[in-house]
């Protein structure tokens, strides 16, 4: 198995955990391919108990970054987004604690990178 094959299966069964996600097939492979364009500007990414926190390279798509918000932000409004202009910092939670399993799905839509965990 490929290693972008092992990605987007794992970015597909983190996208099936989240039950309100109101995205189409079409709509998941764009978002993917958002995500796979932003993934090489990810210079860590950091994973609380209840946040994901993804730092980005100085220079990064920042119109990529705000358009892949907007369609999370649409499709999935149980995430919170908080960016941190100055550290180029994007934090990432949920609105309540039975949605944490989300974050999987945003910590493997950016799979590939340098990892912490708590």
């Amino acid at each position: 198995m490929s290693s972008d094959s092992a990605t987007t299966d794992a970015f597909d069964a983190a996208i099936a955990q989240i039950p309100s996600c109101a995205l189409d097939e079409a709509g998941v492979r764009e978002q993917r391919a958002r995500y796979a364009s932003l993934a090489p500007s990810v210079t860590r990414l950091e994973r609380e108990p209840e946040a994901v926190l993804i730092d980005f390279e100085e220079g990064f798509d920042r119109a990529t970054l705000e358009e892949t918000l907007a369609v999370e932000r649409a499709c999935c409004p149980m995430f919170v987004f908080e960016f941190d202009e100055a550290r180029r910092r994007l934090r990432t939670t949920v609105r309540e604690t039975d949605q944490l399993p989300a974050l999987d799905a945003m910590e493997q839509s950016l799979g590939g990178v340098r990892r912490v965990s708590y």
